[in-house]
């Protein structure tokens, strides 16, 4: 794959001498995964599973199967599910996911916290939050609350009431290059463009 000059320059920048390898993975093929919902009281058997998860698989769940349309699996790459598994809280704790839409880290939340503690789930955009409601639906968790509004609103209401703040925040959409090339042009305009400071203290 040919990059543009200023996206190698970033990379070897950021990160040195593995910046080849990094580049390099670009040429593999994407893996596909999902999750298992634990929530739903039916389960169904999959092979390939993703090594030292407690919920994800190798491999494609078409968005039209009655596993996905029914809540029992969510579609999400290895590499996205490391976010909630990295945070991974216990069940009762109070949890906030500041930028949740689609919902693929805040369905993984809920899995962790199976019922018990609160988890809302804020997207500032309208039009993602709706997409957010109907996975949250889905997905069956039912100690969730969804909320579209800015960090600064939710700080005044919530102020020192979390156990624990997930944050994935918005990036350029580089990881998307492999799969469509058409994005280059997008991407590369936002490698300067998307950078993003939070100094709101809950």
């Amino acid at each position: 794959m040919q990059f543009p000059e200023g996206f190698v320059k970033k990379y070897e920048a950021i990160l040195g001498d593995e910046a080849r390898a990094f580049l390099a993975s670009f040429d593999d093929e994407a893996v596909s995964a999902f999750r298992i919902n634990p929530l739903k009281e039916i389960q169904v058997s999959f092979s390939d599973a993703i090594p030292n998860t407690p919920w994800g698989y190798y491999g494609k769940v078409s968005g039209k199967s009655p596993e996905h349309v029914t809540g029992l699996v969510y579609s999400q790459e290895p590499a996205a599910q490391m976010v909630a598994q990295v945070a991974q809280p216990k069940p009762g704790m109070k949890v906030l996911d500041l930028a949740a839409a689609p919902g693929g880290k805040s369905t993984q939340l809920a899995s962790y916290l199976a019922g018990d503690g609160l988890l809302v789930s804020n997207e500032i955009s309208s039009k993602r939050s709706k997409i957010l409601v109907e996975n949250m639906e889905r997905f069956g968790a039912t100690n969730v609350v969804v909320t579209n509004e800015s960090a600064d609103r939710l700080a005044k209401v919530f102020k020192g009431y979390f156990d624990l703040i997930v944050l994935d925040a918005p990036c350029s959409g580089e990881g998307m290059f492999r799969k469509h090339l058409t994005l280059w042009i997008i991407g590369v305009s936002n490698i300067q463009a998307n950078v993003l400071t939070c100094s709101v203290k809950f």
